[in-house]
């Protein structure tokens, strides 16, 4: 039993002691509303964490990118690409048939391929073929397109770091015409698995001819590929972002931004033969993604021109807000 003296001195410090938890108490409830309420009051805190989350994620993207070219436009298509946004690849390759001493870091001069348009085809599967021998153990993703295709990495690896590259994915802007494609000059990016399964076709060259594309109307080097890929179960998966835009534009943004423009030009197949025409837009304020990654038919200046105002042009007290569906 507790003495009346010992008992005079714990009951007191016993109420000192309870009232200092509650105090603790009050002050951590306190201080936890107070940062809830820093949080309704001030979100661009969130969208800041998303975006690290999302730059650590892209940063672990390990990208290849090989430009189709040739030896009449490597000097000049070519070098454009290397000085502006070619650098953002983790590896970047251009695909020739000459090797001189003219050539860019990273040429490759592919043995018995043919240039022009009747040799795209051939000259892209022996490509896609180099690629997957000398690096398909390095990079998780590879990325075609044309030396006039300006391309925005960041947003390109945005795009495929929430992706598995062990999976089969293959994307870019697609296109229909009895079968479906993705265009080539837009540019389209392969997951390491697609490009293991792409070259297995290959290795059989009954598996992946130029004759079986033809038997269903294509020609070209993208269809070809597409119909390779297709004969080893790879489908296309879409590419529109989260407002159900265009990423990949097949055009320059001067025919896709002007409503109208695209149709008033020798580039209007492009309207009739879009899979997504009937829900998406292909011109106008509404035709491409806020984080678009590809435009076609861009000049070396125009590479340059897009370059400044991608990479360097800022506008003073912009939002991060839009990219916070992209991110999240």
């Amino acid at each position: 039993m507790i003495s009346y003296k010992a008992s005079v001195v714990l009951v007191p410090c016993a109420c000192g002691v309870l009232i200092l938890l509650l105090l603790l108490h009050l002050k951590t409830v306190k201080f936890k509303n107070f940062s809830l309420a820093v949080e309704a009051r001030n979100p661009e805190h969130l969208v800041m964490e998303r975006l690290e989350k999302a730059r650590r994620r892209v940063n672990r993207v390990k990208l290849l990118c090989w430009v189709m070219t040739g030896p009449d436009t490597i000097i000049t298509k070519g070098r454009a690409v290397l000085e502006t946004w070619g650098s953002q690849c983790n590896k970047l390759l251009f695909m020739t048939s000459v090797n001189d001493k003219t050539q860019l870091p990273g040429t490759v001069a592919l043995p018995g391929v043919g240039e022009g348009r009747e040799g795209l085809a051939g000259k892209s599967k022996e490509a896609w073929r180099y690629v997957y021998k000398h690096f398909r153990s390095d990079y998780d993703w590879f990325y075609k397109c044309d030396d006039d295709t300006y391309t925005v990495v960041e947003n390109l690896k945005l795009m495929v770091s929430g992706l598995q590259m062990a999976k089969p994915y293959y994307l870019g802007f697609p296109l229909h015409k009895k079968v479906e494609w993705l265009s080539g000059g837009a540019g389209y990016i392969l997951s390491g698995a697609s490009l293991s399964l792409l070259e297995q076709q290959m290795s059989s060259p009954s598996n992946c001819m130029e004759s079986g594309v033809k038997a269903v109307g294509g020609t070209s080097e993208d269809q070809l590929i597409s119909y390779c890929l297709r004969r080893a179960n790879v489908s296309i998966t879409s590419s529109l972002d989260a407002h159900g835009k265009n990423r990949f534009l097949p055009l320059t943004p001067e025919l896709h931004l002007p409503k109208g423009a695209m149709a008033k030009t020798d580039y209007k197949w492009v309207l009739q033969f879009y899979t997504d025409r009937a829900t998406t837009r292909m011109d106008g304020s509404e035709c491409c993604s806020n984080l678009a990654i590809s435009f076609h038919y861009i000049t070396p200046d125009a590479q340059r021109t897009l370059h400044y105002l991608v990479h360097q042009l800022h506008v003073f007290g912009s939002r991060l807000s839009d990219l916070d569906v992209e991110i999240a």
